[in-house]
């Protein structure tokens, strides 16, 4: 198959919706001979910054000189990106060579009465493939929405396991309080194993000591008791942790602890130099993590969706705009609980232009402004676009350009009140409103 005819392969899969656990995935994998084994891997599950973790350890570990690759989910851009070479996408043609070969062994196993994997089975399964195929030195892999159940839990061996932040999503799958949340995250640490956490709230430190405990885990914290912030603002900061120095350039609070994560596992690494660790984190980029975008006025990019990334999102906005009132465009999916997302923004809200984003889970614009006004907040939904220029936005899906049009709108209020844009939400929303940016658009 060429690269269209996987597309349309892999959107006939995602039609068979999400299965959760792992014996039709180890099944795929064993007929492709266990590419998983081809290398070591780091392999990460949490809530809430296991992008921004591995993009440091990434950034990291190709400038050492290793062979990265990383599989991550969702994506922002491109299809493509979910699988990295050294931070470089996958090319068409590897995508088309590592799904075909993935197709072939998943139609074999349908052929016999099996259940046909997943997309996410055959993307998972790619991954490790494609992997193989670059010869990679470490695999980064990100699990989706679990843990235990998720398809990327087939590592068996050779690995350090992360827990990035953990709160309350997906609980209709995982969990109705961070302990039980947690307890599904820590599916994927093997007994005698290692674990890397970040600074975890205490009911979930609670529920890692006692797994530890049990499987015998030896268990690395990303301690702030050893954090020192010397300087933070919305371009980046500077700390010290454990006595040593360091910049990264992605502003945030919550940024700071997910790098202290990432240099305990660069730290694991004994082969790594603290200089290289320094360097790794300063050049470190994440787009759609508190991504400065706009200087005139400021506009900042944060794919905060669910309750703990919105506290993230606010506790910096305070940080960082204290008392000042702020201009907001966001799109949420209908299965997210975004009145809590009006409880936590909302008394920072000058004005919020609501867009829906192209998923098919999301809430329409009108939906979501009409939650707005309920609170009391001035909304207004973007769910329009002046067909007259549409030739002009021919690179843009006409989902983007109603987005487009909601950032025009808001950026002349935040110029003229003289206040800060903030564009949340989804990461389908954030990414269109980053291509935006990049493109340089003059409307």
């Amino acid at each position: 198959m060429n690269y269209i005819e996987v597309r349309n392969y892999i959107k006939e899969k995602e039609k068979l919706g999400s299965s959760f656990g792992t014996d039709s995935v180890k099944e795929l994998l064993r007929r492709l001979d266990n590419p998983e084994k081809c290398a070591p891997a780091i392999h990460i599950a949490g809530t809430n910054g296991k992008g921004s973790i591995m993009a440091y350890v990434e950034e990291t570990f190709v400038r050492t000189g290793m062979m990265v690759g990383r599989y991550i989910s969702p994506t922002i851009y491109d299809y493509r990106e979910r699988w990295l070479k050294n931070k470089e996408w996958a090319s068409e043609e590897d995508v088309a060579w590592a799904i075909s070969i993935v197709a072939e062994a998943t139609d074999g196993m349908v052929d016999e009465g099996l259940n046909s994997p997943t997309a996410f089975e055959i993307e998972t399964a790619a991954a490790f493939v494609l992997f193989k195929k670059w010869k990679c030195d470490i695999m980064l892999i990100e699990c989706g929405m679990g843990g235990r159940l998720d398809a990327t839990n087939v590592l068996e061996t050779d690995k350090l396991s992360v827990l990035a932040a953990i709160s309350m999503d997906h609980m209709e799958v995982l969990g109705n309080s961070p302990r039980e949340i947690a307890k599904e995250k820590l599916g994927i640490v093997r007994d005698k194993s290692v674990l890397v956490t970040y600074p975890q709230i205490p009911p979930v430190m609670m529920e890692i000591y006692s797994y530890c405990k049990e499987h015998n885990v030896k268990l690395i914290e990303a301690d702030v008791a050893d954090l020192i912030i010397n300087e933070e603002s919305f371009y980046g900061s500077s700390f010290t942790y454990k006595g040593e120095d360091y910049e990264i350039s992605i502003g945030g609070r919550y940024q700071i602890y997910n790098a202290i994560t990432a240099i305990e596992i660069l730290k694991y690494f004994k082969d790594v130099c603290e200089e290289e660790i320094y360097s790794g984190l300063l050049t470190t980029r994440w787009e759609g993590r508190f991504t400065l975008v706009s200087s005139d006025p400021v506009t900042i990019i944060d794919g905060a969706h669910n309750e703990d990334a919105w506290l993230r999102l606010s506790n910096s906005l305070d940080k960082y705009f204290t008392n000042k009132k702020i201009v907001y465009i966001i799109g949420v999916l209908a299965d997210k609980e975004y009145e809590k997302m009006v409880d936590i923004l909302g008394p920072s809200m000058e004005y919020v232009y609501a867009v829906q984003s192209d998923s098919p889970r999301a809430l329409p614009a009108k939906d979501l402004c009409k939650v707005f006004l309920d609170a009391g907040i001035k909304s207004e939904a973007c769910d329009t676009y002046d067909k007259d220029i549409d030739c002009e936005l021919s690179s843009f899906s006409e989902n983007e350009v109603r987005v487009i049009y909601s950032i025009k709108k808001a950026q002349e209020m935040a110029k003229e009140k003289g206040l800060p844009l903030v564009i949340a939400g989804t990461l389908s929303i954030t990414g269109q409103a980053i291509r935006y940016f990049k493109s340089n658009m003059d409307i």
